[in-house]
């Protein structure tokens, strides 16, 4: 079977992507060279500027971590109803977040399986940010082939000259996403032969426990395109709060840096964590402006949890901000060495939702985040066009960056991983790629 092209050093063939011989020895002198970036905050550095502005890494990376690792793509109210209907494209595979007739989620490729039109887009195309459909059916726009919520075929006009309707049926469905649940968060692989993901996830398994994140509720949803940074520099971000008192001056005072206490990471886990403490001990806000909290504490908190924010990093492509009132989720999806999407979820217990005075109060808040997230914005598109630079160091870091060997350890761990099982031989390249 001739092999399409996938990008910088990649094919696909029969679903799979396989890695020319030169992306796969980059990738193992990236390991190499990364050696001194893991390990005790006082010994570890950065990882080697490659990691973030190579275009041959990146497709080891498209291959090895987000065609093999768990991705979160939402939160199953986001379909609260049975027929509810999310599209959206994760690594280019266009993908549809489903709740069934009986209730069940599951996650079903986009694409109609006749001529590869996506069930949603074209004359159907659905805006960003824009909730759920709903409909008994899932229709393609093109030829009005239609299928059930479980992704079996149901219609296919005109089809009998060639193929009969009971043929057709019994052979062709949307294919099914593999997907896991996880306190309510929707994780797909695009990997058959991947480990179960919650078996890595079990410190936050522990955190989550007392916290009702399945039963929250998306209140706000944001997309941005065209982010120009690389998908590790976000994490990083995300999860050192060393430049909080100086990017987000005014605006990160309700929790200082000072009172960080960053979470244990071990061999196989899948989430760096860590904890800040408020100001004002209970009762503070990281995005209400005065830090003081207005909305009620969701039910169910520990007094440790009512009193500080929680940062988390699920990898690859998740950041958390778990705060006594609200959940905030980011879902990357990394386009590029230097370049990704995101879509970011505020999520309220369902009363507050109801609240007559909500909409008023969330709206005030969430523009005090896109605040928040225009500094980072501005810090990150700086710091990648620097990386590009052949005078970027190795690092030195300071105390309150101790996330950041333990995020470097994840990702050398799933390079390493993929690298015991990679192919370095190019298929031949059909005349279409």
């Amino acid at each position: 079977m001739a092999a399409v092209r996938g990008g910088a050093g990649a094919w696909y063939r029969g679903g799979r992507m396989v890695l020319e011989a030169l992306v796969v020895e980059r990738a193992r002198a990236f390991v190499a060279a990364a050696a001194g970036s893991v390990g005790p905050v006082s010994e570890a550095g950065i990882l080697p500027r490659e990691g973030y502005t190579s275009a041959r890494l990146w497709a080891f990376e498209r291959a090895a971590i987000f065609g093999r690792e768990w991705l979160c793509i939402g939160h199953v109210n986001e379909v609260p109803q049975p027929g509810d209907h999310l599209p959206m494209t994760v690594q280019d595979e266009p993908l549809l977040l489903v709740r069934d007739k009986e209730g069940a989620v599951r996650v079903l490729s986009g694409v109609c399986q006749h001529r590869g039109h996506p069930m949603v887009g074209g004359l159907s195309e659905h805006p960003l940010d824009a909730p759920a459909l709903n409909a008994p059916l899932l229709v393609c726009p093109y030829h009005n082939w239609s299928y059930a919520l479980d992704g079996s075929l149901v219609g296919a006009p005109d089809m009998r000259r060639t193929c009969p309707l009971p043929e057709l049926r019994r052979r062709i469905r949307l294919p099914q996403i593999r997907s896991e649940i996880f306190h309510g968060l929707v994780f797909v692989n695009f990997d058959e032969a991947a480990a179960s993901l919650a078996p890595r996830l079990a410190k936050l398994d522990a955190e989550l426990r007392t916290i009702p994140l399945a039963e929250l509720v998306p209140a706000q949803q944001h997309s941005q395109r065209g982010l120009r940074w690389n998908w590790k520099l976000h994490h990083e971000n995300a999860l050192e709060p060393y430049h909080t008192s100086f990017v987000h001056r005014n605006y990160h005072d309700a929790v200082p840096s000072s009172l960080t206490v960053f979470g244990a990471y071990e061999d196989g886990d899948c989430a760096v964590m860590r904890h800040t403490g408020f100001a004002a001990g209970e009762g503070g806000d990281l995005f209400e402006e005065g830090g003081v909290r207005r909305l009620p504490d969701m039910a169910g908190l520990s007094e440790a949890q009512r009193n500080r924010v929680t940062f988390v990093a699920v990898l690859p492509n998740l950041v958390m901000v778990i705060q006594p009132s609200l959940v905030t989720i980011t879902m990357l999806d990394p386009t590029g060495p230097g370049t990704l999407d995101s879509r970011r979820l505020n999520l309220y217990p369902r009363e507050v939702i109801e609240d007559a005075g909500y909409r008023a109060f969330a709206d005030a808040q969430f523009e005090r985040i896109k605040i928040i997230v225009g500094q980072d914005a501005a810090t990150q598109i700086a710091l990648q066009t620097a990386y590009k630079s052949r005078h970027v160091p190795k690092g030195t870091l300071a105390w309150l960056e101790s996330s950041i060997p333990q995020l470097n350890q994840w990702v050398l761990d799933a390079y390493r991983r993929a690298l015991q099982h990679s192919n370095p031989h190019p298929p031949p390249i059909s005349q279409a790629a």
